[in-house]
């Protein structure tokens, strides 16, 4: 927000206080100034007039120039270079010494002639080059015939000895966009009483205008006709204040509606009465097709955009933009003039999505006073009578579905000194309150406090008591050292297993990253496998890429993983760990990405990242957090989506709970992530393997007895995994100490729908050397449970 010094000056006395110590004040009260700016720099200026001009004897574009700077100052000889320099033209002239934004002005000879000053244009003084015209940037400016020869404040007559305070408001503060309210604020701040202008239209006539709203998104919409304008150019002081607040002057009418959200905070809208398809005006969100704007530019409207009707069509883009069908021009006469409120987030939303940002917008999306409309029409109302020659104001026209009450909060003396440590005296508090505009009345043992309209920030207690302390000052805190014993309880066990999860994985090689919670539509039902129900979608989402809560990482890390491909970075392994919410269900997941290739021995050997890549850091992990293989199962991953490989993928359960998906990528996903050198995956849900019980680990003897192996091949059915294989060997007899698979085979000489499987079986009694019969029983026993479970041929 901009705010003019001299136009604040009108409604506050600001004798005696300086830019600065007024931005100083400000700051300390949680309004910050991030910086103060003139809209022009100069000195040693005087308003000169050219009393003769001569072509330079030396130069086809150059002229010498005779000018009068007063009584004081006497004729001098100016070499000048613009093209506009002429006999009787009253001048800016910079004197010898005068010092400008870019030079310092000395006595000189060009070509011969000396030249004492400088004629300037307004930039060279440091005025913008937006807001000057083609004629005044081409030459120097040109004063009104009527300006005093002579005159030294120079940037005072043209209204350029203004300061500007830049303000960088908070969300909590939007009522400070509003000259009015920002009028208050200092009024408050300085001890010192606010005058605000008053406006009123000399008469109201009835009016057959109609207005609505169909949607929630647009609670209010007021309407005021006004009739028998004159378009023409604004007076000087309404274009000083726009100058100044850095918007460029249009017409009297155009400026009226910038002038009125300046002062109010309140953007307007007026439309062309004689461009209405019908007198009626109704918002709606369910509008869909081409909008051509003001800007000449064809826009397409979606559903949820709040769309200004009439008599069906589109005449605004509520909040940001007019049609060119009703827009105001040089020949409008007749004007609709809305105020409105509406939904932030519904603004928000289409000027994102359009790409139209602009003061009103903005000050939708922020937030304004619900109750004003009336009080800011009859303002602009008054205004076109004033500045446009307007013969006829109507009533104002109106659909409201707000409550207007007054906001009470309540709150006590007490609870304001405890939430801010304070001892403050029950009459400073109410002495405060009451200078900040509020009022303050006992109830029993605490006060209700009513609070303005404009104070939109203000909704609870701790409201009250942040007002108050800011006002106060933040140094009547008593600053004391913190009292109580420390406590260093350290980390919990499932972080410290966490932090030693990361450990491990970076010591694998592998890169921790971060990536968005939110993600869009295309994503949230991505490698869904750990997932259960439906996540979580944003009402009001920044982007459509960041519209829904992710229910699982992979599709982030994979999307990593392809930016960076992408970018020629194709061999890479990332990991993250992160929390998922969803409605029912809330756990730490952590999920793994290798693409491309390992690199070993520094790159001599590349060996392409596959399924037992993954399944090794897998086993890894399992190890590390004390879980023995026996305690998990791995299974094939049974699945019709294109994501994991087929046969290159598998399921790892706790019972019958899934707690993990790995494996080598699709083919489809490869593409489709942008992975050509392949890539593996794991997504393992951490919660439920943390919660698990772990013994420490034991210390055990080696073996004093030589273990004996033994090996087995049998048919089984080709759908029957190794894992329950395995599984079942071990649990046919206590002796068995380990069973590994060396071959497994379908082919030639092997029925069909059957394989080959060869084990190499471990024997070990750790009291005594066992005997051929003993170690003979142990087989017997394995044979018969594969023959039994599987239905196993043994093979000789």
């Amino acid at each position: 927000m901009k705010v003019s010094w001299n136009w604040l000056g009108q409604f506050v006395d600001l004798g005696g206080v300086s830019p600065e110590e007024l931005a100083s004040k400000m700051t300390f009260a949680g309004v910050e100034v991030e910086s103060i700016d003139r809209l022009a720099k100069a000195d040693g200026l005087v308003i000169g007039e050219i009393l003769s001009c001569e072509s330079h004897p030396d130069s086809d574009h150059l002229r010498v120039l005779q000018v009068d700077e007063g009584a004081k100052y006497g004729i001098h000889q100016i070499v000048c270079g613009a093209p506009n320099a002429r006999k009787g033209l009253k001048v800016i002239v910079a004197r010898e010494g005068a010092v400008l934004p870019s030079l310092t002005i000395e006595k000189s000879v060009i070509r011969g002639v000396e030249s004492d000053g400088m004629c300037c244009a307004l930039y060279e003084l440091g005025v913008d080059r937006k807001f000057l015209s083609e004629k005044q940037c081409a030459g120097i400016e040109e004063l009104a015939a009527e300006a005093p020869v002579g005159e030294e404040d120079v940037l005072g007559y043209l209204g350029l000895d203004d300061a500007v305070l830049n303000l960088k408001l908070l969300a909590n503060r939007p009522d400070l966009n509003a000259m009015m309210n920002v009028a208050e604020e200092v009024g408050t701040l300085l001890d010192r009483p606010v005058k605000l202008p008053e406006f009123a239209v000399k008469k109201h006539v009835k009016t057959a205008f109609k207005v609505g709203s169909e949607t929630k998104s647009c609670p209010s919409f007021w309407i005021r006709e006004v009739h028998g304008l004159k378009v023409g150019p604004s007076p000087e002081w309404m274009r000083r204040i726009l100058f100044s607040e850095g918007i460029r002057s249009i017409d009297n009418v155009v400026d009226v509606g910038n002038f009125v959200m300046l002062l109010t905070g309140q953007p307007l809208n007026m439309y062309d009465l004689d461009k209405l398809p019908r007198k009626e005006l109704v918002v709606r969100d369910d509008c869909e097709g081409d909008f051509v704007a003001m800007d000449g530019k064809t826009y397409r409207l979606v559903k949820g955009d709040l769309v200004v009707t009439s008599a069906g069509r589109g005449m605004c883009l509520a909040g940001i933009m007019t049609s060119k069908e009703c827009e105001v021009d040089g020949e409008t006469a007749n004007v609709a003039i809305e105020a409105a409120v509406f939904q932030g987030a519904a603004i928000r939303h289409t000027s994102n999505r359009l790409g139209l940002v602009s003061e009103s917008s903005s000050r939708f999306v922020k937030g304004l006073n619900p109750s004003q409309a009336e009080r800011v029409l009859e303002i602009a109302s008054a205004l076109l009578e004033r500045l446009c020659g307007a013969v006829s104001v109507s009533e104002s026209l109106a659909y409201d579905a707000l409550i207007h009450e007054p906001r009470l909060i309540r709150t006590s003396y007490d609870y304001i000194n405890r939430r801010l440590g304070t001892s403050f005296k029950n009459e400073e508090i109410a002495s405060v309150l009451r200078k900040d505009h509020l009022g303050v009345s006992e109830n029993g043992d605490g006060i209700n406090v009513s609070v303005p309209a404009y104070r939109i920030d203000m909704a609870e207690g701790c409201d009250i008591s942040e007002e108050v302390i800011r006002l106060l000052g933040y140094d009547r805190i008593a600053s004391r050292l913190p009292s109580g014993e420390a406590h260093c309880r350290g980390l919990s066990n499932e972080q410290r297993l966490v932090v030693a999860i990361r450990r491990y994985l970076r010591g694998q090689g592998l890169d921790e990253v971060l990536t968005y919670t939110l993600v869009s539509a295309s994503e949230k039902d991505r490698f869904d496998y750990l997932a259960g129900g439906k996540g979580y979608k944003l009402s009001n989402p920044m982007t459509a890429d960041h519209e829904y809560v992710r229910r699982n990482v992979l599709p982030s890390l994979l999307s990593t993983a392809g930016y960076n491909a992408a970018h020629q970075i194709k061999d890479l392994a990332i990991f993250e760990v992160s929390d998922v919410d969803a409605p029912n269900e809330k756990s730490r997941r952590l999920g793994i990405v290798l693409a491309g290739e390992e690199r070993l021995q520094g790159g001599l050997d590349l060996r392409p990242y596959d399924f037992y890549s993954i399944k090794g850091l897998f086993v890894g992990l399992m190890g590390l957090l004390g879980l023995a293989d026996n305690r998990y199962r791995i299974e094939r991953l049974r699945s019709d989506k294109n994501e994991f490989h087929p046969g290159r993928s598998a399921a790892v359960y706790l019972g019958k709970t899934l707690i993990a998906v790995m494996g080598a990528l699709h083919p489809a996903a490869l593409a489709e992530y942008g992975l050509s050198r392949g890539a593996a995956a794991l997504e393992l849900d951490l919660s439920a393997v943390l919660a698990l019980k772990t013994s420490p680990e034991k210390a055990s003897v080696p073996a004093k007895f030589p273990s004996v192996g033994r090996d087995l091949a049998f048919l089984v059915d080709e759908k029957v995994p190794y894992e329950d294989i395995r599984r079942e060997i071990l649990r046919s007899d206590k002796l068995i100490a380990k069973v590994d698979v060396f071959d497994v085979y379908q082919g030639a000489n092997i029925a069909s729908g059957k394989k080959s499987v060869a084990l190499s079986v471990t024997i070990l009694n750790p009291e005594k050397t066992l005997t051929d019969s003993e170690v003979s029983a142990v087989m017997e026993k394995a044979v018969a449970t594969i023959k039994t479970r599987f239905g196993a041929e043994i093979r000789s």
